[in-house]
């Protein structure tokens, strides 16, 4: 029963999600005015000309001029507040792809050839689709379990070991280079080439990964590396410090942003000119309507509200997938409805943002099956002491 509303709710966000996002920039006009501006060779807001060729194939090339023409206004500065919300959600979007990238590994996905292990083509589509359609259709296959059921062993540790620097290096440090000031810093060119650049951090992050696995498992022989595979408490160790390193990408742009945020409700007279409406929460955290018939005035502006409800969507999506994964294995009499947990992720999301507090009920949930897998071994583990002792003493006896 469990599965079956969480996939009747993800089915509803990937509908929403289409007329939030889709249907909803080509009626205010955001589509049209992007097609305007990338077909002239300009970037919006600034006017600026920039070299067309990338990658060096047409339609690749077209397709992330389009992309370019959405991030250029959220990062170039002349829209702070666009610049604020997107430092919020870039730094839950980290936490959601350290989600994604743990549950692409577990056993009972990559093993199987699931559609929840193809994280990197799941990454590339939705940069090029949006999460907020794409991810609901994605998690939709993610299995659930249960306490005694779901595996969350991975193959390899040393996957899980990469992730943080595959993450550093594909999506933190491209991140941090796009958003760069030009001309102070960095060239037009260059920026440009940096956000384009940008757009392939599902790949950038699956080459990191790679690369430190290899360089790794130089150093680990295979016996060791064998007994780390089936170690509850040694996995439960690479999972923990993960889930920290998440947990803390997620929390500091969140604490930073309200504080911001919050200051320029109650304080607006600290801010120059009209930083205080940008950095208002309204403008930050609530879109607008795709009901409501409004025009976007320019791309940036058009780009905003895609980008907030591709964020909001992107929160319900995981929130909704962290509270079934981890109802089913924690509070599995509660039916699909627990009070306690709704509270919980209420807490949590206020102190860490939403992607913090559905890191943090998947490291609920995975605690709870690591405990019962360790309560599996621990009668092997005294079987097998007491073989090596009556061993040792029928030894010594001959």
């Amino acid at each position: 029963m469990h599965t079956e509303v969480r996939n009747t709710i993800f089915l509803a966000f990937a509908v929403f999600g289409y007329v939030a996002l889709w249907r909803f920039a080509g009626q205010n006009g955001t589509f049209g005015m992007m097609r305007e501006w990338s077909s002239q060779n300009r970037l919006p807001g600034t006017g600026e000309t920039y070299a067309t060729e990338f990658t060096r194939w047409r339609g690749l090339d077209e397709f992330i001029r389009s992309l370019l023409t959405i991030f250029w206004p959220m990062v170039n500065g002349t829209q702070p507040g666009s610049s604020l919300m997107c430092f919020y959600f870039a730094g839950q979007g980290i936490a959601a792809w350290i989600l994604t990238a743990l549950e692409g590994q577990r056993h009972s996905n990559k093993g199987n050839w699931r559609v929840i292990s193809f994280t990197t083509a799941y990454g590339l589509l939705f940069q090029g689709l949006g999460i907020g359609i794409i991810g609901p259709i994605f998690l939709l296959f993610a299995p659930l379990g249960d306490k005694w059921t779901s595996s969350v062993f991975v193959h390899y540790r040393t996957d899980v070991d990469a992730i943080i620097p595959a993450t550093i290096g594909g999506i933190i440090v491209p991140t941090v280079l796009m958003s760069l000031h030009e001309p102070t810093v960095i060239s037009l060119e260059q920026k440009v080439d940096l956000i384009r650049l940008w757009q392939f951090f599902p790949l950038l992050f699956r080459l990191g990964q790679r690369v430190w696995t290899g360089f790794i498992s130089v150093w680990l022989s295979s016996y060791e590396d064998e007994l780390a595979e089936k170690d509850p408490q040694v996995q439960r160790r690479a999972f923990r410090r993960v889930y920290t390193f998440g947990l803390c990408c997620a929390a500091v742009p969140h604490v930073g942003t309200i504080a911001i945020s919050m200051m320029s409700l109650f304080f607006p007279s600290f801010f120059a000119g009209n930083l205080a409406t940008e950095f208002h929460p309204w403008n930050l955290f609530v879109p607008v309507s795709p009901l409501s018939g409004a025009q976007a005035r320019t791309v940036g502006e058009g780009a905003h509200w895609f980008l907030q409800w591709d964020m909001i969507l992107m929160f319900c999506t995981y929130l909704a997938w962290a509270y079934f994964a981890d109802i089913k294995v924690k509070y599995p009499d509660s039916g699909v409805v627990s009070p306690q947990l709704f509270l919980r992720l209420l807490g949590w999301s206020l102190l860490f943002g939403p992607m913090g507090a559905a890191l943090l009920a998947m490291w609920e949930r995975d605690d709870v099956v690591f405990d019962a897998e360790e309560q599996k071994i621990e009668p092997r583990k005294g079987m097998a002491a007491n073989i090596a002792s009556f061993s040792k003493t029928e030894y010594k006896g001959d």
